[in-house]
């Protein structure tokens, strides 16, 4: 269900919840108060405050509700305006279908504005944590407060990194063991839904670059450190994607070359059978003519002799191809 929530640091005051459109429009027009308007969906509301109270641009207003958006900077006069994808769930994921979840944030000099369309834990917390005064980020400025959101957000990537490792692992292992019945499938899966999650991940990493290096006149220079940090993490869970791939990859080259292998072997046996049985054709092929003149066929022992012939020249094969490890 849409819905919103504003806090606002007063000096002297303190945290002040905020709940109308005209509470929120006083708060804003004092400088030295910091704001962060929260948009859990689209509402009436929420429209009056991004156009009205914040007075953002149409076409910023217009990427708001619009999902699909890559990882993004984009700045304005007032303000600047990022998109970053979150994970939409903390755990349970389906490693081969990650379900992202867009967020979009607005920096200005004494407020920040964030839209999601579905509930986001990241956000909750960091919320929670301002209202009940664990965190200072709202009295420290808006630029810590994005901050501390990021903070959350990228932190939940990191166990992602760890769940990839130990199937990729799991995976190897029954391959490993030609426990191969689904393992195919589920390479393919996983090789798609790290692809599309590295489609993310590159220009977010790179938004995340910008925020660190403080290019934007909304971050002070003291809260350089803190995107830096954001920034170092989601690096090392970029990279930590890269090494997955390549393993995963790696997993996918060792399922064929064992398949190859198995496929040789059988190949490799079913080549001496046939080598084997030729000369014995050949040997029953000549004496199934049943011509009238060929002495052996009236000679009592010629069947005895043809068999042990055959039996001695299967046997002699075997153990030339004994000798030169072929069998």
């Amino acid at each position: 269900m849409a819905g919103h929530r504003i806090l606002a640091h007063a000096p002297g005051e303190g945290l002040l919840a905020l709940a109308t459109i005209d509470e929120a429009r006083a708060a804003l027009a004092r400088q030295d108060w910091t704001l962060w308007a929260d948009f859990d969906g689209r509402s009436p509301e929420s429209d009056a405050l991004l156009e009205q109270v914040f007075g953002f641009h149409p076409l910023a207003i217009e990427d708001v509700y619009k999902d699909g958006h890559r990882p993004k900077l984009e700045e304005y006069e007032r303000y600047a305006y990022v998109i970053v994808q979150a994970l939409a769930r903390d755990a349970g994921w389906d490693l081969a279908d990650i379900e992202l979840s867009e967020l979009d944030l607005f920096l200005g000099a004494n407020f920040v504005v964030t839209q999601h369309d579905r509930p986001l834990a990241a956000l909750d917390q960091t919320f929670e944590a301002l209202r009940t005064g664990r965190s200072r980020a709202l009295e420290r400025g808006p630029a810590f407060v994005l901050h501390a959101v990021l903070d959350g957000v990228i932190d939940r990537y990191r166990p992602l990194a760890h769940a990839y490792e130990v199937e990729i692992d799991q995976l190897e292992a029954r391959v490993l063991r030609g426990d191969d019945g689904a393992s195919l499938a589920r390479i393919l899966d996983l090789i798609r839904g790290l692809n599309h999650l590295r489609r993310v991940a590159i220009p977010q990493r790179e938004l995340l670059g910008k925020l660190a290096r403080a290019e934007l006149p909304t971050i002070p220079a003291d809260a350089k450190p803190f995107f830096r940090d954001v920034h170092e993490h989601f690096v090392q869970f970029t990279d930590n994607l890269e090494i997955e791939r390549e393993d995963l990859g790696s997993v996918f080259s060792a399922f064929y070359s064992l398949a190859a292998h198995r496929m040789n072997e059988v190949m490799k046996l079913l080549t001496l059978i046939s080598t084997i049985m030729l000369p014995l054709t050949f040997i029953a092929g000549v004496y199934g003519m049943n011509f009238d003149h060929m002495p052996e066929l009236r000679w009592r022992w010629g069947y005895a002799l043809v068999l042990a012939l055959m039996g001695a020249v299967a046997a002699g094969m075997v153990w030339a191809f004994r000798r030169r490890r072929w069998l």
